[in-house]
């Protein structure tokens, strides 16, 4: 078997949005082996700045967890860790067996990236940087059905009380005959 990609694009522009979608599979599928998104911003909105967003991020500190040898609790400072920012909820549905196949709650990237890492000194960590490169999300669904349902709400646009343009991306990985 051989694996492909099937990509498809989602436009959200209003807060709150619900798109529902159908991404068509190949005639030669035999399973859907994976499932990856990513999100990009669009920044053609008048009404928030995108770049503030990560700024608003609540921090959450979290008590001193080092122990001494004797089982008490060593004292250290805090570390003060940011709240992922959810952007959307994304379902995917078969019309097999399997019906509802996956469903995730959609972040940007992970705030916390940078607490486990010394080298943050001379450059900022992202996902690319230390080896946090997305893989799909592996799933085993027959893809004895030609198309999949899905749906996306947007919950980025609801919390910030604002229109955000960006575009979700999702990734199908398939396997295929030779």
């Amino acid at each position: 078997m051989k694996e492909k990609v099937i990509i498809n694009e989602i436009n959200i522009k209003r807060q709150g949005e619900r798109q529902h979608f159908q991404i068509k599979l190949s005639s030669d599928a035999k399973f859907i082996i994976g499932i990856e998104y990513g999100v990009r911003f669009i920044n053609e909105t008048k009404e928030i700045n995108v770049a503030s967003i990560e700024k608003e991020i609540p921090k959450v500190e979290l008590p001193p967890t080092d122990t001494n040898n004797n089982g008490t609790i060593k004292e250290q400072s805090g570390m003060l860790f940011e709240r992922n920012q959810l952007i959307g909820e994304l379902k995917l549905q078969s019309s097999e067996e399997s019906n509802w196949f996956y469903s995730t709650d959609v972040f940007c990237a992970d705030a916390n990236l940078k607490y486990g890492d010394v080298s943050n000194v001379q450059f900022s960590v992202n996902d690319f940087t230390h080896s946090n490169k997305r893989t799909e999300e592996i799933v085993n669904v027959d893809a004895e059905s030609t198309i999949i349902q899905g749906w996306y709400l947007d919950k980025i646009g609801i919390t910030q009380k604002a229109n955000i343009n960006y575009k979700v991306t999702i990734y199908v990985w398939i396997n295929v005959e030779e």
